[in-house]
């Protein structure tokens, strides 16, 4: 199922958590006004028969409350979560920009974007383009690249060669950041465009829910999407990198695969998207497992980590 039709399941559960319980001050607040009425009318006298009958009456409307109360709550988590869930994926990610024309991107600062450097490879990245879903009905908020700066220890495989012919599953990078000052700062509002915090923990947490936003291909050689997408994903041990891929070095690199029930991945034109986590970038999408031939859903995902490069960016940026 896509983004939208999943975007449309949630929107669906909201209304039916919110007709189940609106704000519960009527429901909740009835009995215990009642209750406190009867506690305190010391005038009013029973026999003691109804005495216990009032007792009895009394603690099934606590526990009546209790549970509404409760459910009341829980229903509003809900309803918070799958608001959060339904906003436009640019609110979800709005440190997120299209770089170049062919990759993602992440704003760290109203100057200042974090990319893959293998990006240059298929672009000069003259420009980015922030604050929008759409790539193409001149929407959001264009900026010129004043200048790129790449990390000095990038190095990237032999994407020039016939991956067939040469038996090329995947074409990993390493040490795959790059910096790109703008000539003008982007107008940071704090909803639709926002500058992420940078981890700077260099352990990350097996299981994490992470995600990221971009504007890469669906399947493998397709042009580049025009609507903004997100996905879903989690972070993995090392250890299932390693095994896998051979090129995986856990000091420089992150990995990730998609949760169910999509299973996301990332495709050509996913690269440089930034991986966050309650509103903390850790790591540029850089290459995925066998993406010299295809793109899929379950596929490992291999982001640079950023916590390796925190102190790189802080002496160029002074972020």
């Amino acid at each position: 199922m896509d983004s939208r039709k999943w975007l449309a399941v949630f929107a669906a559960l909201a209304l039916t958590a919110s007709a189940h319980a609106r704000p519960g001050n009527d429901i909740a607040d009835s009995p215990k006004q009642q209750s406190n009425e009867v506690i305190s009318s010391k005038d009013v006298h029973v026999k003691p028969d109804e005495s216990q009958d009032i007792k009895s009456t009394l603690a099934t409307a606590n526990t009546e409350t209790t549970v509404v109360a409760a459910t009341t709550s829980t229903e509003k988590v809900e309803e918070t979560k799958n608001a959060e869930v339904t906003k436009p994926v640019n609110e979800q990610f709005p440190h997120a920009v299209l770089f170049g024309g062919t990759c993602g991107g992440s704003i760290i600062s109203a100057k200042w974007i974090l990319t893959a450097a293998h990006c240059t490879i298929f672009s000069s990245g003259r420009y980015v383009l922030a604050g929008t879903n759409k790539s193409d009905d001149d929407t959001g908020f264009e900026r010129r690249v004043k200048r790129i700066i790449l990390h000095p220890k990038f190095s990237v495989g032999p994407y020039w060669l016939d991956a067939d012919h040469f038996d090329i599953k995947q074409v990993a990078a390493d040490w795959d950041f790059l910096l790109a000052e703008l000539e003008e700062p982007l107008p940071l509002d704090g909803k639709k465009i926002a500058a992420v915090d940078i981890n700077d923990q260099s352990e990350v947490p097996e299981g994490l829910a992470v995600g990221y936003a971009g504007y890469g291909a669906e399947h493998h050689g397709d042009y580049m999407r025009h609507d903004m997408h997100g996905m879903d994903l989690e972070v993995q041990a090392d250890s299932a990198c390693q095994e896998a891929l051979v090129q995986y070095e856990p000091k420089t690199m992150l990995c990730t695969k998609g949760r169910a029930p999509r299973y996301d991945s990332a495709c050509n034109g996913d690269s440089g998207s930034g991986l966050v986590a309650n509103g903390k970038l850790y790591g540029v999408a850089s290459w995925v497992q066998d993406d010299a031939h295809r793109c899929f859903n379950g596929a490992l995902v291999v982001f640079s980590r950023v916590s390796a490069v925190r102190d790189w960016i802080r002496q160029v940026t002074k972020i």
